[in-house]
């Protein structure tokens, strides 16, 4: 690739992300590029991008998260509209018409997640908005680049193995969205550090954000891509950090993770974060068979503004 040809592609890069983030922002996401060779370096084979996805380590990739204020800027209102159909009485009868406006994704989600749909379909839509505002401006080549791209959301499964198409915490720290703390930073003991996985904070918002994807674009490379550094919620943001702090942290999240403790390590003094909202939380403390009842009794009865004991 020429020094010619990879400036152009930065800057379209550069002028995709301008137009995704003043899309989905207002909604709650958040997002940040990397190449798919970072990735690769570091995850075993097995979670390896396909060929016929990411076809070179310098294809461009973007990680996508939601911050807690997505449930109610993003999800509700598209849940809303989905309902105002006077034929839709249910959340089957509201998701069922929705695979036919997906043009971007191979791997759909189940017709009982509402969630997953409206994220699906929120950034489709930024996608599309931004080919829309680009492509005037580019040669073929380059409109192709960004306009064919594969989502790998968060849920996507290998269809044998039953391993996740993509590790998207590994892509979170690698596109210095989210820190990923590891059992190495620990002074757990050898047999508790070997169960234990690794947990993500981001330096804002701690744990209190979800992954929701990658989008792969592999006619978009860009092999001098600056690396942006991944920091965390605890002090001193950057390696080398407290072991005990570590431990402490990643037994809350391998143990305790329901108690959502983990979700506030490094927040203590910020008074300013986002967290859940009351209906948030109790939808995703909601076993999913039985969130379609919860969402529609909302519908009719109003979003909760607190959590009682059951939750």
């Amino acid at each position: 690739m020429s020094d010619n040809q990879e400036d152009l592609n930065l800057y379209l890069l550069n002028e995709l992300m301008q137009i995704l983030t003043k899309s989905l922002e207002p909604f709650g996401f958040e997002m940040a590029p990397f190449l798919v060779g970072w990735y690769h370096s570091v995850v075993g084979q097995r979670l390896h991008l396909d060929k016929a996805i990411a076809p070179h380590d310098d294809c461009v990739a973007i990680c996508l998260i939601s911050r807690a204020a997505m449930f109610e800027k993003s999800f509700i209102p598209l849940l809303k509209s989905w309902f105002e159909p006077e034929n839709v009485h249910s959340l089957t009868e509201a998701l069922t018409p929705l695979r036919s406006l997906v043009h971007r994704g191979r791997y759909l989600p189940g017709i009982n997640d509402p969630l997953d749909w409206s994220v699906l379909l929120r950034l489709q839509s930024a996608l599309d908005t931004a080919v829309r505002e680009l492509e005037p401006k580019l040669s073929p080549e380059q409109a192709e680049a960004i306009a064919f791209s594969h989502f790998i959301p968060d849920y996507a499964m290998r269809p044998v193995t039953r391993m996740p198409m993509i590790h998207v915490q590994a892509a979170g720290h690698f596109s210095g969205l989210t820190y990923m703390h590891m059992p190495s930073e620990s002074d757990l003991e050898e047999e508790t550090a070997k169960k234990f996985v690794g947990c993500c904070l981001h330096p804002k918002f701690g744990g209190w954000f979800g992954f929701r994807g990658v989008y792969v674009f592999p006619n978009l490379r860009c092999p001098h891509l600056p690396r942006r550094k991944p920091q965390s919620s605890i002090h001193p943001g950057v390696p080398p950090f407290p072991k005990e702090t570590i431990s402490n942290l990643l037994t809350e999240y391998n143990v305790h993770w329901n108690e959502g403790k983990w979700r506030d390590f490094g927040l203590t003094d910020r008074m300013d974060v986002e967290r859940y909202s009351p209906a948030a939380t109790i939808y995703f403390n909601t076993t999913p068979k039985d969130r379609p009842k919860l969402l529609e009794q909302w519908l009719k009865e109003g979003l909760p503004t607190t959590v009682c004991n059951n939750y």
